[in-house]
């Protein structure tokens, strides 16, 4: 089995997923509202107001400078993705494969200390949290798929009500972010009601069929035939998977939950290698998962919840994008880009690099769990992440100052494919804003176009060196 995934349907673009902002190509930066979390939004409100009854004929320098006092305080994107909580409600009968995959998002086994039990058997009775080992505030809430009574001091399962079940767990079901409803070969009526009623909040609805590691094995087995397509085992694999979506759609349907769009069915192994490798369509359901969150929340969830998969680098890249400018202008006002040596913010764009290289999995820690779950040279894979982040190494050793501009616009001259970040920089070419809020554009220093564009380019190498990574390491 390969490290293929399968094509996922679309169903057009999502309002609330942070398109990032127009390139340097055309000069010109937009700060859209979906680049903000919740408190960003009210901080730019509160600027634009500032900015229309109180500071006309402000320059581009001092108007920046009152967006920083506003927004200033909170540029350690580490410390406010802490202030987020990303909440995902799963719910399945037992045998679906519901706790495998929540042991395996947050990278345990179910015999590792806060595992979730295993087992064929109706596990849980009441509602269970389990939190990512990495961030807490990533948190998997474990519905039960039946309703229990004690009888005879044992919990045993009763007629299902779902006002019953609305009653006793409709508080924790309205708090979660996004539902998972989880099957394996049958989709049972109680899944099915709960989802109904998780819809009728107002919540996201994604359907899972796990275990797809096992029917893989099972049609092996019993047609050999059915993998002797032209491109053998992955051919049979897509068919397959494609088989599995269209039949759990026709059975939601049937069962009176409605049409669902095949963009919410997901067939995945919930297996931890499965998902660490990115494998069928579980980056496909963790960027379902994204487009249901906030800004904030997508930092939380990209940064914490890691696998080795291209769909989700090129998430990440996107959404690190999105950041940028207030990186930037963290480092830009007060005069800190080191054009004489000197650094006074350099740690602010030293310390998000830093953040966006861990979550792209090229730090040291990830290259080696890379090269263990794929069997590769662990020096080898580490030279693919070296070569590939020389300019983003350069840019960084800049903003700490210990290499001059000039030598910086050098490299950036030298390197073959730099792009229109790379030119921008080199020529000092102007940045226009556009500022939520406050409508219209206003061209910004060029410490804060150097800074913003130089960030951007790191993200760019990062997600390159990502992506060549994984190719040499699934290869």
């Amino acid at each position: 089995m390969g490290n293929k995934q399968p094509s996922q349907p679309q169903d057009g673009p999502d309002s609330a997923q942070a398109e990032v902002l127009s390139t340097a190509a055309d000069g010109r930066l937009e700060i859209k509202t979906d680049d903000l979390g919740p408190e960003e939004q009210k901080i730019f409100r509160k600027f634009a107001d500032k900015i229309k009854n109180e500071t006309h004929g402000q320059s581009a320098a001092e108007m920046l400078q009152t967006l920083h006092e506003e927004v200033g305080q909170h540029v350690d994107e580490e410390q406010w993705m802490g202030e987020a909580y990303v909440r995902i409600g799963i719910v399945g009968v037992s045998g679906a494969g519901k706790s495998t995959f929540i042991n395996s998002l947050r990278e345990l086994m179910a015999k590792d200390a806060g595992g979730a039990a295993v087992g064929n058997t109706e596990t849980t009775s009441d509602t269970a949290e389990y939190r990512h080992p990495k961030n807490e505030h990533v948190i998997l809430v474990d519905f039960p798929g039946a309703l229990f009574k004690v009888e005879g001091g044992r919990w045993k399962s009763v007629a299902f009500n779902l006002k019953e079940y609305t009653k006793k767990f409709g508080k924790k079901m309205r708090e979660c972010n996004v539902f998972l409803v989880f099957t394996s070969d049958r989709v049972h009526d109680n899944a099915v009601w709960i989802a109904a009623k998780a819809r009728e909040m107002g919540k996201k609805v994604l359907f899972v069929r796990s275990k797809f590691d096992q029917d893989v094995t099972n049609k092996q087995r019993d047609d050999e035939a059915y993998f002797a397509g032209p491109e053998g085992q992955a051919e049979g694999e897509e068919r397959l998977l494609q088989f599995e979506r269209e039949d759990y759609v026709t059975k939601l349907e049937t069962m009176g939950f409605g049409r669902v769009a095949p963009g919410d069915v997901f067939i995945i192994s919930g297996i931890l290698d499965n998902i660490q490798r990115g494998q069928w369509g579980a980056p496909a359901l963790k960027d379902a998962i994204l487009k249901q969150l906030n800004i904030q929340q997508k930092m939380l969830f990209i940064t914490t919840c890691q696998d080795f998969s291209p769909t989700m680098a090129r998430a990440k890249a996107r959404i690190y994008k999105s950041r940028a400018w207030k990186v930037a202008l963290g480092v830009a006002s007060g005069g800190a880009i080191p054009y004489g040596g000197t650094a006074v913010n350099a740690g602010i764009m030293a310390a998000t690099i830093i953040l966006f290289k861990k979550g792209f999995g090229l730090d040291e820690n990830s290259v080696t769990k890379l090269a263990t779950l794929t069997g590769k040279n662990v020096v080898e894979l580490q030279h693919i992440v070296d070569e590939r982040l020389s300019l983003a190494n350069k840019i960084t050793r800049f903003f700490q100052g210990d290499i001059d501009w000039q030598s910086l616009k050098e490299a950036l001259t030298a390197v073959a494919g730099g792009g229109i970040f790379a030119t921008a920089i080199a020529v000092d070419a102007t940045l226009d804003m556009v500022v939520p809020f406050v409508g219209g554009l206003v061209t910004a220093p060029l410490s804060f176009g150097l800074a913003w564009r130089a960030l951007c380019l790191v993200i760019e190498q990062q997600e390159q060196s990502a992506l060549a990574l994984y190719e040499r390491a699934f290869s």
